[in-house]
């Protein structure tokens, strides 16, 4: 491989045991600038990745059917809406109402939500493979406590922010939740949820925004890509929402056939992984002369010998004793 390889073809070839196809080296090269350009660290990220999406990894990757009545059902009970366009500074921009005004009053099924919510973002890597870091608006004015009974119950969440942290291609760089002057159990919510420990870094939690430029601070998102609930011009919530359900039933085959081809791929082992020397195995077992005893064994084992050279001290140490000590055996 010559030195003028991508990062995405360097890493094909040194962790994979089949042959990439264009489309993963894509995503691949995104890992470099996620990152800040360390491959090292872009290595590994990628490795966790394929690790996620493969054979034992997470379950929510492998047990997805676009057209599977909850998935269809968690449609109409939240709203995901990627948004096309990008803010000034080149981020994207993901709004989610949860729940949407159509929800009917039961439990929100996390599993189903996360399920699409990864869908969608396969979807987008395969439209769009540029980099730029995601940002993510959560509207909670019609949460309530009820409708999270299932959510403290499931892993999925902890799984799911896990795999956003520190796996996934694309960096989540902030997660503002909006509207949430009425939700008295914010804390708690994000705690059971797995979000709690990137609080303080990454989720900004807003009483009430109107307006989401509001809220990106510095950077600035054209009103024409956003939709009407929050001072845009691309349309209804429940419109968009609807056009990315549609693009999910149509992409459905082809989102069947990525999770099996990860599922079936195989890694060569990496440069960082831990085995044991066989030697090292060896010397484990070897000193089998010697015994570990206790202190009260320690203790006669000194009066036996007459080694009183150790001092009052001795006695609190673990000493090597041979089998000829007659008070030990």
């Amino acid at each position: 491989m010559s030195k003028a390889a991508s990062f995405a073809e360097r890493w094909a070839r040194g962790n994979l045991t089949r042959q990439a196809s264009q489309g993963e080296l894509a995503v691949l090269n995104l890992f470099l600038s996620t990152c800040s350009g360390d491959d090292m660290e872009a290595a590994k990220r990628a490795r966790r990745y394929y690790q996620a999406r493969g054979a034992g990894g997470m379950q929510l990757w492998h047990e997805r059917q676009p057209d599977d009545e909850d998935i269809l059902s968690n449609c109409q009970d939240v709203y995901i809406v990627p948004l096309r366009a990008k803010s000034v500074g080149g981020r994207r921009l993901t709004m989610i109402r949860l729940p949407a005004p159509t929800a009917m009053d039961k439990p929100l099924s996390v599993k189903a939500f996360i399920s699409r919510w990864l869908m969608i973002l396969d979807i987008r890597l395969k439209e769009d493979p540029t980099p730029g870091e995601e940002i993510v608006f959560v509207d909670v004015r019609n949460l309530r406590p009820s409708l999270m009974k299932n959510y403290y119950k499931s892993s999925y969440w902890k799984d799911f922010a896990r795999c956003l942290k520190a796996t996934y291609p694309m960096k989540f760089s902030e997660v503002h939740v909006i509207n949430a002057q009425r939700l008295k159990f914010m804390s708690l919510f994000m705690l059971c949820i797995g979000l709690y420990p990137w609080s303080r870094k990454l989720i900004t939690c807003h009483s009430k925004v109107g307006d989401i430029n509001q809220a990106l601070g510095l950077d600035y998102f054209p009103t024409d890509g956003l939709p009407f609930e929050y001072g845009g011009k691309a349309g209804a919530m429940k419109d968009l929402n609807d056009e990315w359900t549609k693009k999910l039933l149509s992409n459905s085959k082809w989102l069947q056939a990525e999770a099996r081809r990860f599922y079936k791929t195989e890694l060569k082992p990496g440069p960082y992984t831990k085995t044991r020397h066989r030697n090292a195995v060896q010397l484990r077992f070897s000193n089998s002369s010697y015994d570990m005893i206790t202190r009260t064994h320690s203790c006669k084992s000194l009066y036996c010998n007459d080694d009183f050279d150790e001092g009052t001290h001795g006695a609190y140490r673990t000493i090597k004793v041979h089998t000829s000590c007659k008070a030990c055996a």
